[in-house]
C-alpha cells in the first residue's frame, strides 16, 4: 500500500522543511516538493501539521513484578498508547530479581510481549547479580554474552547494592568490564542503597511515615553520589554508560563533571522531574 503525505513541515535532528513524503511498503522512498503518487496510494494532507520521525521512548514499565503490585498496562494497551502518541519502538526494563536466572527471566518478559504489541518494542536487561561463571541455560558463554548474541546492546543496573535488584561495587566493576568488551551499553538507576536504607530507619524510627518523607529518605546528596560513583567506574573501565531518570541538578553536575573529563556518560530525564518537585508531597493529596 502506497502512502502520501503532502503539505506538511518535516522535522528532523538538525532539520525543518516543508516538502511531501511518499511511503511504498512501509518504506519512505522519496521526499520532496509535489510529489506524485498512483492512483490507489492513501494521501494525507499535512498542511499546518508538523511530521516528525517515529519516536524511540527508551525507558518504559509494563510488565513490572514490585512488592506484590503489577504495572496496569499490557503491552497491547501500552503500545497503543505509544503509537497515539507518536512514539512507534519503546524499551521495557526486563527486571528478574536478583534470585532469577536472567535468561529465564528474559523469556518471561519476552512473552508478556509477543504478538501483543502493535508497535515495535525492545528490552534493556537488568544485572542483579554478576554471573560470570556459565549455568545450565548458557553452555560455554555467561548470561550477559548470551543476551549479546541475540542483539542486546543495553543492560541495567541498580547502583549502591542491597535489595533483591541492586549490584554491588565489585558486581558494577565487572559488569562494566565486560560490558566494555562486547560493546554494550550500560544504564544505571543511581542511588546509594545503605544510605536510603539508614534514612529511611531513622525516618521511621521517629513516626515519620507520610508521602512528604519520601524526598527526606533520598535526598539529592544522595543521587548525586550515586551518578558520581557511577561514573567513576566508567572512567577507570572504559565503558559507556547512561544515567536513567536524573531527576536533579546535583546529581546532573555530577554527570557534567565526567563527561568533562572524557567519561562516556549519558544522561535521561522524566517528564514529572520538570513538572513537579518534593512541595507536590506537602500538598492536599498527600493529606487523604
Amino acid at each position: 500500500m502506497a502512502l502520501l503525505i503532502r503539505n506538511g513541515e518535516i522535522v528532523t535532528v538538525d532539520s525543518r522543511a516543508h516538502a511531501d513524503i511518499y511511503v511504498e511498503n512501509e518504506t519512505i522512498t522519496r521526499i520532496g516538493k509535489n510529489l506524485d503518487a498512483p492512483p490507489n496510494a492513501e494521501i494525507i494532507d499535512a498542511a499546518g501539521k508538523l511530521v516528525f520521525p517515529g519516536f524511540i521512548d527508551p525507558h518504559v514499565h509494563i510488565y513490572l513484578p514490585f512488592m506484590a503490585t503489577f504495572a496496569k498496562d499490557s503491552h497491547e494497551t501500552g503500545s497503543i498508547a505509544a503509537l497515539i502518541g507518536g512514539t512507534t519502538t519503546y524499551i521495557e526494563m526486563c527486571c528478574p530479581n536478583r534470585n532469577d536466572d536472567a535468561l529465564e527471566g528474559y523469556e518471561l518478559w519476552k512473552s508478556k510481549a509477543a504478538g501483543k504489541s502493535a508497535c515495535d518494542y525492545a528490552f534493556h536487561m537488568s544485572v542483579t547479580k554478576f554471573v560470570r561463571k556459565p549455568n545450565r541455560n548458557c553452555g560455554k558463554s555467561s548470561p550477559m554474552e548470551r543476551l549479546r548474541s541475540r542483539s542486546f546492546w543495553r543492560t541495567r543496573i541498580f547502583s549502591g547494592g542491597g535489595g533483591g535488584g541492586g549490584v554491588d561495587d565489585g558486581e558494577m566493576y565487572q559488569t562494566l568490564e565486560l560490558a566494555k568488551r562486547l560493546g554494550v551499553i550500560t544504564t544505571a538507576h543511581c542511588e546509594n542503597a545503605e544510605l536510603v536504607a539508614r534514612l529511611q530507619q531513622k525516618l521511621l524510627a521517629e513516626g515519620k511515615t507520610g508521602p512528604e518523607w519520601h524526598e527526606p529518605s533520598r535526598p539529592e546528596s544522595v543521587e548525586a553520589e550515586g551518578t558520581g560513583r557511577f561514573a567513576t567506574f566508567l572512567e577507570n573501565t572504559g565503558a559507556t554508560g547512561y544515567v536513567v531518570h536524573l531527576s536533579c541538578e546535583k546529581a546532573l553536575r555530577a554527570a557534567m563533571d565526567a563527561k568533562s573529563r572524557g567519561v562516556r556518560v549519558h544522561v535521561e530525564s522524566v517528564l514529572p522531574h520538570f513538572l513537579l518537585d518534593k512541595r507536590t508531597l506537602n500538598g492536599p493529596a498527600s493529606k487523604a
